[in-house]
């Protein structure tokens, strides 16, 4: 009897020892998973911010229209409303003349449509003195040789405020400690040469950070397409940032490896159905832009890759 109640303690000792392991490698498990989850946002944040740094070298709008912001002179925003005052005084003079109280209040109507649809027209508003305006924003109609180095500024020093935190969640993660002081690092250069406001030097270190991000991926985030665009993105960046050398035969080299890593994508099974004709289109558009390169025009470049990072960004 004793040597049976042994026996039972050391079963039921057993047992418990396995639930606790249980639970705690859950618990570990589910803070890794939430870890990791940080980790794949900061991971689109910076690649987000990234992208868009390599557009401004271009002006390339990923939108097809732009807002400028223009200010107004007082003595222009008097002149209009006097003009507008007179034009009022006219057109109620006139509507006076030839209509009744009905009539009145149609022209009124008429009036404010006819206002309406010069402001459609126009895209534009005034407001505090300041003029907002939309215009089309294309790469045959932009001037890509002034670059708004200002926002380039600003847009570092919002990636600043955050790399600290995202340093320290890559370091929890077990990323590798080299890659992570290289990627802050390449930050710096980067910093410096936006500073300067140097296209090319910004250029060539931009591609040197955006390596950084497939890598950190390929240890953090589940998703394969995720993954494999971020891979694709860094060789386009790569043919990119040597349109202005004109490095031809080079910018084709880099294309032909990002259509080698996009391939897989094509017969991956995990890929989702409803993405499957997203990702064929990308592959199509990835071998367009490829043979641009075969064109050697930078427009035509730049008209390519502005509408496949369109399509990939959205997958």
């Amino acid at each position: 009897m004793k040597k049976f109640k042994i026996i039972s303690y050391i079963i039921l000792l057993i047992v418990l020892v396995i639930l606790a392991l249980t639970v705690y490698t859950s618990a570990t498990q589910s803070n890794e998973e939430d870890e990791k989850g940080k980790a794949t946002s900061e991971i689109k944040y910076l690649d987000s911010k990234l992208v868009d740094l390599f557009n401004t070298m271009n002006n390339i709008e990923t939108r097809n229209y732009k807002i400028y912001t223009t200010q107004i002179k007082e003595s222009d925003a008097k002149e209009n409303t006097s003009s507008g005052e007179s034009s009022s005084k006219d057109s109620n003079a006139s509507t006076d003349t030839n209509t009744s109280a009905n009539a009145d209040s149609a022209s009124g109507s008429d009036s404010s449509d006819s206002s309406t649809g010069n402001a459609s027209n126009n895209t534009s508003t005034q407001n505090s003195g300041d003029n907002y305006e939309m215009k089309e924003s294309g790469i045959l109609t932009s001037d890509r040789s002034e670059i708004d180095w200002t926002l380039c500024k600003n847009e570092l020093e919002l990636i600043y405020t955050s790399i600290s935190t995202i340093t320290l969640d890559l370091y929890g993660l077990n990323i590798a400690q080299d890659d992570i002081l290289n990627f802050n690092k390449e930050v710096d250069n980067l910093t410096v040469s936006v500073e300067a406001e140097d296209k090319q030097a910004t250029l060539d270190n931009l591609v040197k950070i955006y390596e950084y991000i497939p890598k950190f991926a390929k240890n953090i985030v589940n998703d394969t397409l995720y993954k494999t665009i971020l891979e694709t993105k860094w060789n386009v960046f790569k043919a990119y940032a040597k349109l202005d050398s004109k490095n031809w035969e080079q910018i084709n080299t880099d294309m032909t490896d990002a259509i080698n890593v996009y391939t897989p994508l094509l017969t991956n099974v995990e890929i989702e159905s409803n993405k499957q004709a997203s990702v064929n289109k990308g592959y199509v558009m990835l071998n367009e832009l490829k043979n641009a390169a075969n064109i050697q025009n930078e427009s035509v470049f730049l008209i390519k890759y502005k509408n496949l990072l369109e399509e990939i960004n959205n997958m």
